[in-house]
């Protein structure tokens, strides 16, 4: 059957509401965030993972800050990704025209066990449109989604920007990695109303020793969040791009959960790590934001569509910063994420493998989940 869905208005943002039995999920007319997300919602302990900025409902002026701030929450996609996203004479906002205006809701169906709901972007800034499907199947704690790319012919830089608030200590993994580069920072730490913890543009071979700036502590975990307390910082984790398929986790031991992340390397190679603990004192930020994005993109970093399609220092490492659209046919930008249960003493995923009818999570300390995973929608 195909209908209509329900709007709320959810933390200021007009909401459509798309649910089944075990999940329910509000995704914002503007700009197509999706928070709060529901899992677990026939049990007794439904948990809700994602972050909601903290000046949702304040009366502050936002216009002079970029679109995507305004909703900022959960997961969004976008398109191109990053900051400076100029490039041969195109201007696109900081993660694109996705992020300045409105979705278009097209229709919704269940059937099956599979609840479908479909929306649609039409670019400005490069002719394009995005088809952006969103589903859920009974019986998982999964949600799917596949923003499918038509026209916007040249360089693209795809990803998603999935956010989870401080609060509880998370223990984040990727794999396969590769290896990691953090952003660029100026020298003495400060860029304005933002502070730097971590050393400027500088590789890393693992998440638990990433160098800083500081003497007497030169390196620091960045596997753990929240840390670094009045410090904003970003690094990317780049993977295996040749890998049959790539991941992303958060443990939450203290809730007793995990969540989870799968998607296609070819499309999305790399991890960027947004990792904000009042490290920002400009509006709205104003000292007291914290929360971490866990975002799978293709690109340079977060610093947008102008460095990443040209010549820079990962392209010259062999890593790719974008993808090359022909404008004929489509790219479908697939993405898996959901929560699991964890037996006590599952401490930080250290893999995640294929199993029966979905996937098998293995922690550094041996303990082992299974769950439920359409594997093949991001083939």
């Amino acid at each position: 059957m195909s209908g209509e869905l329900k709007t709320e208005i959810i933390s200021g943002q007009k909401s459509w509401l798309i649910e089944n039995k075990n999940m329910k999920l509000y995704m914002t007319e503007f700009a197509g965030h999706m928070a709060p997300v529901t899992f677990f919602r026939d049990t007794d302990n439904a948990v809700e993972p994602f972050y909601i900025n903290p000046w949702a409902e304040e009366d502050i002026d936002m216009s002079s800050q970029p679109g995507c701030l305004k909703p900022l929450r959960g997961d969004f996609f976008c398109l191109p990704f990053g900051g400076d996203n100029s490039w041969n004479g195109e201007n696109h906002p900081p993660h694109g025209d996705v992020q300045e205006g409105t979705w278009s809701f097209e229709k919704t169906s269940e059937s099956g066990g599979i609840t479908e709901a479909v929306f649609t972007f039409d670019m400005i800034t490069r002719p394009g449109r995005v088809v952006k499907t969103v589903r859920l199947i009974e019986g998982q704690n999964v949600l799917y989604t596949n923003d499918s790319i038509e026209g916007f012919a040249g360089p693209a830089c795809p990803g998603h920007h999935a956010i989870f608030p401080g609060g509880s200590s998370k223990y984040i993994s990727m794999g396969p990695f590769k290896t990691g580069f953090t952003a660029k920072s100026p020298a003495n730490g400060c860029g304005g109303d933002e502070y730097y913890a971590l050393e400027s543009f500088t590789e890393f071979s693992s998440l638990k020793k990433v160098p800083t700036r500081w003497k007497n502590e030169p390196y620091t975990d960045c596997s753990v969040f929240p840390a670094r307390e009045g410090f904003i910082d970003i690094l990317q984790v780049r993977v295996d791009e040749t890998a049959d398929f790539a991941w992303t986790a958060a443990v939450v031991p203290e809730e007793g959960y995990l969540w989870f992340a799968l998607k296609n390397p070819e499309v999305l190679p790399s991890t960027v790590m947004w990792m904000e603990n009042k490290g920002r004192h400009g509006i709205p930020w104003k000292g007291r934001n914290c929360c971490i994005g866990i975002e799978d993109v293709c690109c340079y970093l977060a610093d947008g569509l102008k460095v990443s399609a040209e010549e820079n220092e990962l392209t010259k490492r062999g890593f790719t910063t974008t993808l090359n659209l022909d404008g004929k046919s489509p790219l479908d930008v697939k993405y898996i994420q959901g929560l699991v249960r964890i037996p006590d003493g599952f401490d930080r995923v250290a893999d995640i493998r294929k199993s029966t009818d979905g996937i098998e999570l293995i922690s550094e300390s041996g303990k082992s989940v299974k769950t439920f995973v359409d594997t093949g929608f991001i083939s």
